[in-house]
């Protein structure tokens, strides 16, 4: 499973834009999910409950705080399930200085980077949580060129390449450098990995939903499958879990699953 986090933008102003064009292709030739919402605004509780099942539309979670002091987490998240499972887990990071960085800096935003919010897998995210590279070099590219073998990548564009402060077309050029290395891996040629591109919260503020694009891909998902099932943050970690091999925590449990609908 590898999850692609994207920033800030509703449904309309993605889907169908002349500025995405390699997001659209995406998504006319894979999988789309047009009822997705995010639950909450500003990004760190979305990115919390994507990766936990429990709820964090509350302070401090809600200021978008960094790692340290009160606003880090305990609880059980798919990373500390994999760790027992004993799974592997990787998280890739752009303009990350060093690896598992709590201090947000330069183009590098730690709130877009759950895996440094939980203290139960601090050790791992010292090993796990890596600095992107480049295209050419670096942790993920090599990880696609061997697998990759992780049960769950994630991977964080820097605040300019995922439509936080760059455009919408800065991040489609962005994705259309990386999806092709993704999709040339072993692991997607040969059916073993799910691609989820997936927004944290679209336009809005506060404690409401907001539409948000979810590109979902492999290569069982028939070209253009479409669902307008009500998926949402606890979707989207009920469906890592899954193709992860571990428990869904939480409210995700109960939450509709995208495996189904996309033959994922």
């Amino acid at each position: 499973m590898l999850v692609i986090w994207e920033e800030n933008h509703s449904y309309s102003s993605v889907i169908g834009s002349p500025a995405a064009p390699e997001i659209n292709r995406l998504a006319a030739r894979c999988g789309l999910a047009t009822g997705y919402v995010a639950l909450d605004h500003p990004s760190l509780p979305n990115y919390l409950q994507m990766t936990s099942g429990a709820l964090y539309s509350h302070s401090p979670w809600t200021s978008d705080c960094g790692p340290s002091g009160a606003c880090t987490t305990r609880v059980a998240s798919v990373f500390s399930e994999l760790d027992q499972a004993h799974k592997q887990w990787r998280s890739y990071a752009e303009s990350m200085a060093t690896n598992c960085d709590l201090v947000t800096a330069g183009t590098y935003a730690a709130r877009h980077n759950p895996a440094v919010y939980y203290t139960s897998v601090r050790r791992r995210c010292q090993q796990w949580d890596q600095p992107l590279g480049t295209l050419s070099e670096g942790p993920l590219s090599s990880a696609l060129a061997h697998g990759p073998r992780a049960a769950l990548t994630t991977v964080s564009p820097n605040v300019e390449d995922d439509m936080h402060d760059g455009t919408v077309k800065q991040a489609d050029t962005w994705l259309a450098g990386w999806v092709p290395r993704i999709v040339a891996s072993p692991a997607y040629r040969s059916g073993h990995l799910a691609v989820l591109i997936v927004w944290d919260e679209g336009f809005g503020s506060g404690d409401q939903q907001s539409s948000a694009p979810l590109v979902v891909m492999s290569a069982s998902t028939p070209a253009g499958t479409r669902s307008g099932l009500a998926f949402n943050d606890f979707s989207v970690l009920r469906t890592v879990s899954q193709l992860s091999g571990v428990r869904p925590l939480g409210s995700a449990a109960r939450a509709p699953s995208l495996v189904r609908p996309f033959r994922l």
